[in-house]
C-alpha cells in the first residue's frame, strides 16, 4: 500500500523529505523502492519487446542479434548483457548449438598438455650472451577495420627486439613465421625461447619449428604473466610511447600505418632508447661496444 501512495506522490512531484513524512518511510527505503520498482519495469517492458518478436527469432537467435533488434524495435540502445540476463530470468533463451568435437579430439588436447613444457626460465632475466634466453609473447594493436597482432621475441641480454612478425590473425604461423625471420640470421640451435600456454606456442606447428631449429622451448606457469614479465612490460612501453594511444583518441591508423608506426618504435627502441639496466646505452650499442 504504501509503494503505490509513494508511487503516486512522486508523480505529483512531491519532494522525497515530504512523501518519507507523510508515508512514514525512511529515505533509504523510498530510493530502494523506487529503483527496483523503475528496473523492474524497464526490464518487463525488454521482456514484452522479445515476446513480440518472430517465433523463429526468439528461438534461434542469440543475445546480441536480439538486442540489435531490440535497439530498433524500442528507438534506444539495448545492452546484449541485459538481454541475456532478463531471457534467460524469465525462460525467453534461444536453443543455440554448441560446437562438439569427437572424445578423440579432447583426449589429444588433454595429453597435448601433459607434455607441454616446463617453465625452465624460472623467472631468471638475465643472460651471460646475445641469443642465449629470448621471450615472446603476441599483443593486440586497434587499426581501422580490426585489429593488428604483433608477434616480438625479445632477448634478455640486452632487452633487444631480435625478430618480430605482424598480422591481421593471431595463430601458430604468427609465431612460426617471428622465428623463422631470426633464424634466416642466426642459428638458433640450444637458445631458449620462453612463452607462456597460449594456443599459439602449444601449437604442433610451432612447437615443431622449435625441434626442428634446435631451440629450448620453455612455458610460463598456467595463468602467471609474471612468469614472462620482460616482454609484457615492453608491450606497455611501445603503446604508450609510440603515439598508439593517440590513434584510440584522435582516430584509428590503417593496418599499413600501424604497422609502419611499429617498425619505426622498434627501430627506435634498439638503436636509440637507453636504458639504465644497460649502462644508460641502447640495447644494440650496449651488444656492439661489449662485443
Amino acid at each position: 500500500m504504501q509503494v503505490h501512495i509513494t508511487k503516486d506522490l512522486h508523480k505529483r512531484k512531491f519532494q522525497v523529505k515530504k512523501i518519507c513524512e507523510i508515508t512514514g518511510i525512511a529515505r533509504s527505503v523510498y530510493y530502494s523502492n523506487k529503483d527496483n520498482t523503475t528496473k523492474h519495469e524497464k526490464d518487463m517492458i525488454i521482456c514484452e519487446a522479445i515476446k513480440k518478436l518472430p517465433k523463429k527469432i526468439q528461438q534461434t537467435a542469440g543475445a546480441k542479434p536480439k538486442s540489435k533488434l531490440l535497439s530498433v524495435m524500442l528507438d534506444r540502445p539495448i545492452n546484449h548483457k541485459r538481454v541475456e540476463r532478463i531471457a534467460k530470468k524469465y525462460g525467453l533463451q534461444a536453443k543455440i548449438r554448441r560446437r562438439k568435437h569427437p572424445k578423440e579430439y579432447y583426449k589429444q588436447k588433454k595429453e597435448e598438455r601433459k607434455n607441454l613444457p616446463s617453465n625452465i626460465l624460472n623467472r631468471e632475466f638475465v643472460a651471460t650472451t646475445f641469443l642465449r634466453k629470448l621471450v615472446t609473447d603476441i599483443s593486440y594493436f586497434r587499426v581501422k577495420g580490426g585489429w593488428l597482432y604483433l608477434s616480438p621475441i625479445l632477448d634478455l641480454y640486452n632487452r633487444e627486439i631480435v625478430a618480430y612478425a605482424c598480422s591481421r590473425h593471431v595463430d601458430a604461423q604468427l609465431a612460426v613465421d617471428t622465428v623463422t625471420h631470426r633464424a634466416e640470421k642466426y642459428s638458433l640451435e640450444g637458445v631458449l625461447l620462453h612463452s607462456d600456454q597460449g594456443a599459439t606456442y602449444t601449437s604442433h606447428a610451432y612447437r615443431e619449428k622449435l625441434t626442428e631449429l634446435g631451440m629450448i622451448q620453455s612455458m610460463s606457469r598456467r595463468g602467471n604473466c609474471w612468469d614472462n614479465a620482460c616482454i609484457e612490460n615492453f608491450f606497455g612501453t611501445i603503446k604508450c610511447e609510440s603515439g598508439y594511444y593517440d590513434t584510440l583518441k584522435n582516430g584509428l591508423l590503417t593496418y599499413k600505418q600501424m604497422e609502419e608506426l611499429i617498425g619505426k618504435y622498434i627501430e627506435f627502441f634498439n638503436n636509440e632508447r637507453i636504458q639504465k639496466k644497460l649502462g644508460w646505452k641502447s640495447p644494440v650499442d650496449f651488444r656492439t661496444q661489449v662485443a
